[in-house]
């Protein structure tokens, strides 16, 4: 692969990591404390934006109605999304189309344990919106004009990125509902095919209200593959209504 192609596959590997929440809590991140279960139905919403090249950025909106509940297990949540949009520059209008007739289901249904943290589901997987991400990216890279032995290439290396960055992305914060108020961060290197070397930023920011109850939970990744660095954002809001 060229270094033209290979800029353009970084280019429509931002998309990739547009589709996907970058980075996990870092390991200092401690328990949150006691919570309180509100009565109340709520609104959740997370705002994704992903820098990409020349400034550009792609930012999807989604929000979700849900709501807490009691069960054998302990404590539910439930919900459904109501809303989702998304702005994107006019190439990444594939990625733009993906996003806006995808339903999410977020972070529904949870468990949570007692300590107001969201329990691991197994059957829950994060494969599903790379998968996506890179036949997304693959026809923004036809859309470019890119030959059929440069796009065999092209598949072959997003993919095995996909695989590489599956170990620090995590689709929903552990500790989203009743997040740990304060700051954290954490570096983390890549292990990407080919020899690059690249590395990811993870900073965190948390604000909880009555209850432990979350307000806002921010994450500034900043990832850099290669000579390519780009710079991301995800907040979660949640509001009773």
């Amino acid at each position: 692969m060229t270094a033209y192609d290979r800029r353009m596959v970084l280019r429509a590997m931002g998309a990739l990591a547009a589709a996907c929440a970058w980075g996990a809590n870092p390991k200092a991140w401690a328990s949150a404390a006691t919570f309180v279960i509100p009565h109340r139905p709520f609104i959740l919403r997370r705002e994704l934006e992903r820098g990409l090249a020349h400034g550009d950025s792609l930012l999807v909106i989604r929000e979700w109605r849900g709501h807490f509940e009691h069960s054998e297990r302990g404590t539910l949540v439930d919900g459904a999304q109501i809303s989702c949009t998304v702005d994107a520059p006019a190439v990444l209008e594939p990625i733009a189309a993906i996003e806006r007739e995808r339903i999410a289901p977020g972070p529904f249904p949870a468990e949570l344990d007692a300590e107001g943290r969201i329990v691991d589901d197994p059957a829950v997987t994060v494969g599903t919106g790379r998968t996506a991400a890179v036949r997304a990216a693959l026809v923004v890279l036809e859309r470019l004009g890119t030959s059929s032995t440069e796009m065999s290439e092209a598949r072959e290396y997003l993919g095995q990125l996909a695989e590489a960055s599956g170990t620090i992305i995590s689709e929903i914060p552990p500790d989203l509902f009743f997040p740990v108020v304060g700051e954290a961060s954490e570096r983390r290197d890549l292990a990407l095919p080919g020899g690059v070397k690249g590395e990811v930023l993870v900073q965190l920011a948390a604000r909880a209200g009555p209850g432990g109850l979350l307000e806002s939970l921010d994450r500034r990744i900043s990832t850099r593959i290669g000579e390519d660095a780009r710079n991301s954002r995800e907040t979660w809001h949640l509001r009773v209504t």
